[in-house]
């Protein structure tokens, strides 16, 4: 399965945990930020809890 950036339509690994490629990541938010949200959102995958609340079919 391919992920695109959201942004600029890159793609990305199929396994990163935001669907935002790096580049566009430290433009939007920053080096600072951009990191601790791929930090937050690995331990929620890590947890379990990433997709909580996903609707799958």
């Amino acid at each position: 399965m391919i992920k695109r950036c959201v942004y600029c339509r890159t793609e990305i690994l199929a396994e990163s945990v935001v669907d935002v490629c790096d580049e566009c990541g430290l433009g939007v938010w920053g080096e600072k930020m951009f990191s601790t949200i791929k930090e937050n959102m690995q331990g929620a995958r890590d947890r379990g809890d990433l997709h909580q609340g996903s609707v799958t079919g």
